[in-house]
């Protein structure tokens, strides 16, 4: 049977598929900004080594989770809020609940981008005081400039330079830490690091599992994912289903594609995951100093120090400026597309046609940092924000484990489904979630309420 104009079928090369690549590149983007530079770092000096097997697995075991999902969205040809509001019964509360999430993480970009602000104030402080409102606006308007402008190739590479800058920067100061014998990591460090156990400190196991809700793919990525994806055209080169031969095979041509994608992305992050992390134990812990409160950015610059000297400041504030901006550059590219899809999907604004659409996401593009800068001005320690928005995702995690799930034994094509032994480390992502996402939820919960009480 013929093509339609826009299937393709799939690259079988490695050239080919490495051209193909590029979602899981956004997605890291998104990724190795707050969570790495500073929970897992927090994270390493509060439990040395111990905990290293854990920040590994909270960067793989998420991955299958989605996959799953996004198996889901290319091959069915609908975006993720869609997909789940399909779920019989439970579906329309876990997009609703998303939504609400959703919507929360703009405080948090609201810091983000006061962070950004921040690290520049360092360097210029043209209005004293102020300067990070001045820098944090300069910075929300380079971003609407930079969102209408550009298009999804120029997001892809854009955030490809960032992440991968700071990536090599931070990987070789790890490895040049090798050279000082105050510093080294041993390998009775790493078989500490890898051996399953657990950190004496108090609260740094708590700390690890609210790191492990941040670090690799989070709940508002493995929701976003699929979007990038789609954007790329894995979807639509995959094409409308049709019960042929030709069709499955395209599809788990396809399919071959995203997971090299997202574990390709997954290598990066993972990358600078454990490079901070391993920073933090070595120089951190060793030196008893852990990155909070006013004093976070000077002691971070500590983990640059042994390598770099003086310069390491400078280091660390252009790499703060570089994972913090990715961040909130891709989150609010990924956020206007999301909502233009969730006022579709809920019914709230009828959009009709692909020009329709790309004029929502084109207003949310310009509208969302805008926002985000309000809430940093009126708030400029969102700090119950913040703590309501990851209690949220640490709720929503098993949510999506369940979505996985649904769509593995419940939609997806029978000759795509996956072996037994996804299958089993599917699962094992759903029981991860189950309990992080508890233990975190309850704990970020009960710290919330004492934070409403306080005012």
């Amino acid at each position: 049977m013929a093509m339609s104009g826009e299937e393709q079928n799939p690259p079988h090369s490695m050239g080919g598929i490495v051209r193909s690549l590029g979602p899981g590149l956004i997605i890291a983007a998104s990724i190795v900004g707050s969570g790495e530079l500073i929970a897992t770092t927090r994270t390493g000096a509060e439990a040395g080594f111990s905990l290293l097997w854990l920040i590994l697995l909270g960067c793989v075991i998420k991955v299958f989770t989605q996959i799953e999902i996004c198996r889901h969205c290319i091959t069915a040809g609908e975006t993720t809020v869609t997909a789940l509001n399909r779920i019989p019964h439970a579906g329309p509360l876990i997009a609703w609940f998303w939504f609400i999430t959703f919507l929360t993480g703009l405080g948090q970009l609201g810091g983000i981008v006061g962070g950004v602000g921040q690290a520049i104030a360092i360097f210029l402080p043209v209005m004293g005081d102020k300067s990070d409102v001045l820098w944090a606006g300069v910075i929300t308007v380079m971003t609407v400039v930079m969102l209408l402008r550009g298009g999804f190739q120029f997001i892809e590479i854009f955030c490809t330079a960032l992440v991968a800058s700071f990536t090599l920067i931070t990987v070789g100061n790890l490895l040049a830490l090798q050279s000082q014998p105050d510093w080294a990591i041993g390998t009775k460090d790493l078989v500490e690091g890898l051996s399953l156990g657990l950190p004496e400190a108090d609260g740094a196991l708590l700390t690890a599992l609210a790191a492990f809700g941040i670090i690799g793919i989070g709940a508002a990525e493995l929701v976003a994912y699929p979007y990038w994806c789609l954007e790329k055209g894995y979807g639509k080169w995959i094409g409308p289903y049709r019960d042929t031969d030709d069709w499955r095979s395209r599809a788990r041509g396809w399919i071959r594609v995203l997971q090299w994608d997202a574990w390709g992305s997954m290598i990066v992050y993972t990358l600078s995951t454990v490079a901070f992390y391993l920073l933090g134990a070595a120089i951190l812990h060793r030196k008893g100093l852990v990155p909070e409160g006013t004093k976070m950015i000077s002691t971070l610059v500590e983990i640059y120090g042994p390598v770099f000297g003086e310069a390491g400041k400078v280091i660390l504030l252009i790499g703060a400026f570089a994972v913090l901006f990715s961040t909130f550059f891709v989150s609010n590219a990924t956020k206007a597309r999301l909502m233009t899809d969730a006022l579709h999907v809920f019914r709230l604004r009828r959009l009709t046609g692909e020009k329709a659409r790309k004029q929502s996401v084109r207003f949310f593009s310009a509208a969302f940092p805008l926002l985000c800068f309000v809430i940093y001005v009126a708030i400029p320690k969102p700090v119950v924000l913040i703590l309501l928005s990851g209690l949220m995702q640490a709720v929503l995690l098993p949510m999506l484990g369940i979505a996985a799930l649904y769509f593995r034994y419940r939609t997806i094509e029978p000759g795509l489904r996956p072996g037994r032994a996804w299958d089993v480390c599917l699962w094992l992502s759903m029981c991860a979630f189950l309990v992080v996402g508890g233990t975190v939820g309850w704990t970020k919960g009960v710290e919330l309420w004492g934070s409403l009480a306080s005012r």
